[in-house]
């Protein structure tokens, strides 16, 4: 039935994005967070950094355009500057690993696109896909047996600003390497596009009334514009949030696809203590009050799945269909292979017999 598997699309979905959220199980060892200057996606990292800290995670920050401390945040990197290589980063990061003594760990990067225009440029010898895996696998001293024997669990969750063009290389050096938004989405095990609440409620308004899509800041082809005006919205405070557009990559290669909404009450969260903190907040997009289907849509729906009418076929009369031996077969059959079809044509009793056609 179609509410059954409502029901369990909303279970399996929600149970994945909280599992995600909290890093339990090493569910996503590479989450690549994607974001504009419409919508930015620290709302979604202070998220992360609040269940690291009920979940007992240290957290490491790899500040590229970040300048303070950000709350929940253990261990805080800058990484601007010139003194500041990929190297030294990969070696500050392996200390606190060694040093720390937790057994999970959370590494942060606010900004990936500053490195990956880095590497985007054949003379600095930056190599993304080298310098992501020495954070997830870092080496460990030989002289930490323990480590070596049980390494700590990192997972690493990396912002990509998708609005920001990066240089240009010469198609001499490398013809055939894929861009780096390419490269990190491949790498990635889980990939979510943060998305603007007002636009997506624009949006669909205007799909409503059969008009086109609006579009806002660098999408509007206006000089000038970096960033649009949103569209005026009355929400409430428990309606006002962000949007989660998740892809998830399981082991077997099965992917997931579903969106997700984040209320921005969630900051009230962030101080309050007891079973109220540990509260999943995250729905649905589907079931937003206003997302969700009318209710008299709702009703057709479930009236329509109670049929015992299907459009699928079994295996059993998908067999029984092919063995249907259909009436054109039996002209191909006559003369064999080479002859052609012919037309099989039985008169009845109204029929007009005439000799002299029959005979032309």
């Amino acid at each position: 039935m179609a509410h059954t598997n409502l029901a369990h699309r909303r279970t399996h979905n929600l149970l994945l994005i909280s599992k995600l959220l909290n890093q339990r199980d090493h569910a996503s060892p590479f989450t690549l967070v994607l974001d504009t200057l419409e919508q930015s996606a620290n709302c979604l990292l202070r998220e992360y950094l609040r269940r690291s800290r009920l979940s007992k995670t240290s957290t490491i920050f790899l500040s590229l355009e970040t300048f303070s401390q950000p709350r929940n945040v253990d261990y805080f990197i800058e990484c601007y500057g010139e003194t500041q290589t990929p190297e030294r980063i990969a070696r500050a990061v392996t200390e606190i690993l060694v040093k720390g003594g937790s057994r999970r760990y959370l590494i942060i990067i606010d900004a990936l696109t500053t490195l990956a225009s880095i590497s985007s440029d054949p003379a600095s010898n930056l190599n993304l896909t080298t310098f992501l895996s020495s954070l997830l696998q870092p080496p460990i001293p030989k002289q930490s047996p323990q480590l070596s024997q049980d390494p700590p669990q990192v997972s690493l969750i990396a912002v990509y600003h998708t609005d920001i063009l990066l240089p240009a290389t010469p198609l001499s050096t490398t013809p055939y390497s894929p861009s780096p938004l390419s490269l990190l989405s491949y790498l990635a095990t889980t990939i979510i596009t943060v998305h603007s609440f007002s636009t997506l409620l624009a949006e669909k308004a205007a799909h409503a009334r059969s008009l086109g899509a609006p579009v806002f800041g660098l999408a509007e082809s206006v000089e000038g514009v970096v960033v649009g005006l949103k569209p005026r919205t009355t929400l409430k405070a428990e309606e006002r949030g962000i949007v989660l557009e998740l892809e998830h990559r399981r082991k077997s290669g099965r992917g997931v696809l579903e969106w997700y909404f984040l209320p921005t009450a969630s900051r009230s969260l962030q101080a309050s203590a007891g079973s109220q903190a540990f509260r999943e907040i995250v729905t649905l997009l589907d079931d937003h009050p206003l997302f969700r289907k009318p209710r008299d849509e709702e009703i057709s729906d479930q009236e329509l799945s109670g049929m015992t009418f299907e459009l699928g076929l079994t295996d059993r009369q998908r067999l029984e269909r092919e063995g249907v031996v259909l009436p054109y077969f039996d002209a191909q059959k006559a003369g064999g292979a080479g002859e052609g079809g012919r037309i099989l044509y039985d008169m009845g009793v109204e029929d007009d017999f005439d000799e002299e056609e029959d005979e032309i």
